[in-house]
């Protein structure tokens, strides 16, 4: 077959293009390859016992190792348009356990049925899981319950202190 569309006519053809012009777009291509095969997301074998630290006890659903880092997961079979508090503390304490045992993690994945949501774990965020641990402990240390929830909540039934209460 004779024209541009030849083995001979490619082979003898530059394209416009010098060799180490094509050698330098080879070797970024295969550089681009390695990085995105780097940082691919593998799902992590987590230990079954349950993690202890020195303030949070728990264990993620599922932790994925995505190139330097370690991103926890929790499933939850609610379907919200947006985090429940309680979730975002509940995955920032995973975080904070990661991090406690020497693992780098820059956020954790809340995985909602119809939604995921990405929480970034940082000096902001590690300073608000503090405060809320805080306050947590001065509550709990009064040896009274806590304070009742919202009117017509839901999560009342479920409440540990649902006995006692004043509500």
């Amino acid at each position: 077959m004779e024209g541009c569309f030849s083995r001979a006519a490619w082979r003898n053809s530059t394209l416009g293009v010098s060799k180490i012009e094509m050698m330098l777009l080879m070797l970024v291509l295969c550089g681009i390859g390695v990085y995105v095969w780097w940082m691919r997301e593998i799902p992590m074998s987590i230990d079954s016992k349950v993690w202890s630290g020195k303030l949070f006890t728990g264990r993620p659903d599922a932790v994925i190792k995505k190139g330097p880092w370690i991103i926890p997961v929790e499933f939850k079979s609610a379907n919200h348009e947006e985090p429940m508090e309680s979730h975002k503390i509940q995955l920032l304490c995973y975080c904070f356990l990661l991090e406690e045992n020497g693992y780098s993690v820059p956020y954790g994945i809340l995985q909602y049925r119809g939604r995921k949501f990405k929480i970034h774990w940082n000096g902001k965020a590690k300073r608000y899981l503090m405060k809320t641990a805080e306050e947590a402990i001065e509550t709990l240390s009064k040896n009274e319950p806590p304070l009742p929830l919202a009117e017509n909540d839901n999560r009342c039934y479920k409440c540990p202190y649902r006995f006692i209460c004043r509500q």
